[in-house]
C-alpha cells in the first residue's frame, strides 16, 4: 500500500513538473503536438499506478519531454508552424458564411452561431471576419458600427493606470507585487490604518494600480471593493 501511494506521489508531482516545463501555452493554446503530448503524459504517469515499471515509466516522461521541446522549437520556424499547427481559417467573411471553410474545419452553422452569440454577436451583420486559428480560437472582428465605443472615438485622451497588482490575498501580503509597483509593506500599512484597518486578516483582497497611488481593498463579508 505504501509503494503504491509513494508511486501516485512521485508520478503526479513529476507530471506537475513536467506540465511547467513544456510551459503556459501548452495548457492555454493546446495546440495539436499540445494536445497529443498532454494525453501521452497522463497515459504514461498512469502506468506505474497499475504496473511494477516505475522506471522506464519516467524514462518515458523524459523522452515525451525531449520531442516536445523539439516540436516547440520547431514551430518557432514559420514553414514548420504552417506544417504543424496549420493556417488560421476564414468562417465569416463581410457578414457572409462561407461554408466550404466550415466543413473543411468540421464546424457545424450551429457551434458557429453559438460561438458568436457567447462573444456578444446575435446577428451576422455585426460581423466583418470570423477566423478559425490555428490554437482553435476563434477570432470575431465586428464592423465598426458594432464595436464597443472607445475613449479614442470620442477624442478622449486617457492616462495609463498600468497593471493591477495583488499587494494582499486572503490575508497575507505579498511583498513580491509590492516590489513590483515600487512600494513597501510600510506604505501599505500606512494605507491600511489611514482606512482604520488594524488586522491585514479582516482583508480578503487588495491591489494597488502600479502607476498611481490607489488602493482597493476587499473586507471578509463584503461584496464591494473600496478604494483609498
Amino acid at each position: 500500500m505504501l509503494e503504491i501511494i509513494f508511486k501516485i506521489l512521485i508520478m503526479f508531482t513529476l507530471t506537475i513538473a513536467v506540465t511547467r516545463l513544456m510551459g503556459k501555452a501548452s495548457i492555454v493554446q493546446l495546440t495539436p503536438y499540445d494536445l497529443v503530448a498532454i494525453i501521452t503524459l497522463g497515459t504514461i504517469a498512469a502506468e506505474p499506478l497499475i504496473s511494477t515499471k516505475f522506471v522506464p515509466s519516467i524514462i518515458r516522461v523524459l523522452v515525451l519531454v525531449f520531442f516536445y521541446v523539439i516540436f516547440a522549437k520547431l514551430t518557432l520556424n514559420q514553414s514548420m508552424n504552417k506544417l504543424l499547427l496549420g493556417e488560421p481559417t476564414i468562417l465569416i467573411k463581410d457578414g457572409q458564411i462561407i461554408e466550404d471553410n466550415l466543413e473543411k474545419e468540421h464546424i457545424s452553422l450551429m457551434q458557429l452561431l453559438s460561438i458568436l452569440r457567447t462573444s456578444g454577436y446575435s446577428k451576422l451583420t455585426e460581423i466583418d471576419y470570423a477566423v478559425l486559428e490555428p490554437t482553435g480560437n476563434i477570432s470575431i472582428i465586428p464592423i465598426p458600427d458594432a464595436r464597443p465605443v472607445t475613449l479614442a472615438d470620442l477624442d478622449i485622451e486617457a492616462e495609463s493606470e498600468g497593471i493591477p497588482m495583488a499587494v494582499i490575498i486572503d490575508g497575507r501580503v505579498q511583498n513580491r507585487n509590492l516590489k513590483l509597483v515600487n512600494r513597501d509593506e510600510e506604505w501599505l500599512m500606512k494605507k491600511l490604518t489611514d482606512r482604520g484597518i488594524d488586522n491585514i486578516k479582516d482583508i480578503i483582497y487588495a491591489f494597488v494600480e502600479d502607476q498611481t497611488d490607489k488602493l482597493y481593498l476587499s473586507l471578509r463579508d463584503s461584496n464591494e471593493f473600496k478604494k483609498s
